[in-house]
């Protein structure tokens, strides 16, 4: 009897407040299996997609590094002991058809999940460091400040280019207007196996993109750099082909 081969585990990447549940929400509504997720969430309106025992599992390994979200190490440290217990939660959807996890923290432990995993498929999205820096501020009360979110951008949003530079993946911009973010996201579904709804089903609408940030004054040059070549990466095709 010829043994199946799993299919690749979904891993949608992205930076805290930059449309990962939207995008996960998108390719949920495609067919991708979540598994356990919250369908709710006080900071987005239709839930943020989040796996509980994956952000616990994260939360964890960012609390043994003496380390949170928003004050992540310089490099994680993990053990064989980690690797096994990501391993689990892994095998705890086989047979799911296609499942995938979208927690921003994934991209601190992301050399913890190329371990774990068989194989590993990444979809990402980013998003204007001011739009991330505002809604950041908002969601703690105003305690962060801009900078500090420009900072937390930045280590993110490096993880996800320096992934993408290793082997190339289909990226979007939750900057788009509508239109263009839909003709990139079709064009991610069809990739993936899952099957596209209709205009009437989908999950982005427009009351989902809140705190734009469109200007670029007081904004550091290394983060202005990045979000280029982010915004060029997002016009390929996923293997690095201009689409």
């Amino acid at each position: 009897m010829t043994e199946i081969t799993p299919a690749p585990i979904i891993c949608i990447l992205g930076m805290h407040r930059s449309g990962t549940s939207c995008l996960t929400g998108s390719l949920q509504q495609a067919g991708l299996h979540l598994g356990k997720y919250h369908s709710w969430n006080l900071y987005n309106q239709k839930g943020n997609r989040e796996n509980q025992d994956i952000v616990d599992f994260h939360e964890q390994l960012l609390r043994d590094n003496q380390a949170s979200w928003d004050q992540p190490p310089r490099k994680l440290r993990f053990g064989k002991q980690d690797v096994d217990t990501a391993r689990s939660l892994i095998t705890n959807y086989q047979g799911e058809g296609r499942w995938g996890f979208k927690d921003p923290r994934s991209l601190l432990a992301l050399e913890l999940w190329q371990q774990a995993a068989v194989e590993l498929q990444y979809v990402g999205i980013f998003r204007h460091p001011r739009s991330v820096a505002r809604s950041l501020s908002h969601r703690s009360g105003g305690r962060m400040t801009e900078d500090d979110g420009f900072k937390l951008w930045l280590k993110y949003n490096k993880i996800l280019y320096a992934a993408y530079r290793r082997q190339p993946f289909p990226i979007l911009c939750f900057d788009w207007e509508e239109q263009k973010f839909h003709d990139k996201l079709d064009k991610v579904i069809a990739g993936l196996g899952l099957q596209a709804g209709t205009d009437t089903q989908r999950f982005y609408t427009k009351d989902l993109m809140t705190f734009e940030g469109g200007l670029w004054d007081g904004v550091p040059w290394r983060v202005r750099r990045l979000y280029r070549k982010l915004a060029d990466a997002a016009m390929t095709d996923g293997l690095g082909q201009v689409a």
